[in-house]
């Protein structure tokens, strides 16, 4: 503010707002009294945030129970174990597999610092993303999960597509599914 007759600066105290109660000191209490029993600090009644259960090294591989089946096709009848994959390509291209893969058309550098297969697909038509599918083989099961692609992944069954959560949730697959990677399919065989 300023005075009006003569244009001087005329100091203020600063106006404060209150002091959440969390951060309160609290009031000390008189001699005479007898402290009470206090209420726990609001502040330890905050609970700890915790991590959500969507993160990668939180992912587990999905199974017939956590998902719909509206979403996913119904299993095919007890799958017998299988330690090698075939992947057959619509391109005509095979791959054999026998641990973790990185589906796409530039999955190299991915492979390399995940220390699994890169398989490298030829794709013109650029729908197929540089790194578009995780494959795991483990144990006699297959899971595949979308990486985050552009034009998303899906797994036919029966006639029937599901669409994979893009960088979601791996989904179990077996023998005899086909597995959309854009415009490209493979099919699953055992070798």
């Amino acid at each position: 503010m300023y005075c009006l007759e003569c244009g001087q600066l005329i100091p203020q105290e600063p106006a404060r707002p209150p002091v959440p109660a969390q951060f309160a000191r609290p009031a000390a209490p008189a001699a005479a009294e007898a402290p009470a029993p206090s209420a726990p600090h609001p502040a330890s009644r905050i609970e700890p945030v915790p991590l959500p259960g969507t993160l990668p090294w939180q992912q587990r591989p999905a199974t017939a129970s956590d998902t719909p089946s509206a979403t996913r096709p119904e299993p095919q009848a007890a799958a017998v174990p299988v330690e090698r994959i075939e992947l057959a390509f619509s391109t005509g291209q095979r791959v054999i597999v026998g641990g973790s893969a990185v589906i796409g058309r530039k999955p190299a550098d991915t492979a390399l610092a995940m220390g699994v297969q890169a398989i490298e697909v030829a794709d013109d038509t650029r729908s197929v993303s540089r790194v578009h599918l995780f494959l795991d083989l483990a144990e006699g099961v297959i899971t595949v999960g979308d990486a985050g692609s552009s034009n998303g992944s899906g797994v036919e069954r029966n006639g029937a597509v599901a669409q994979l959560e893009s960088a979601g949730t791996r989904v179990e697959v077996v023998p005899g599914d086909t597995v959309w990677v854009g415009d490209i399919s493979f099919a699953i065989r055992a070798a």
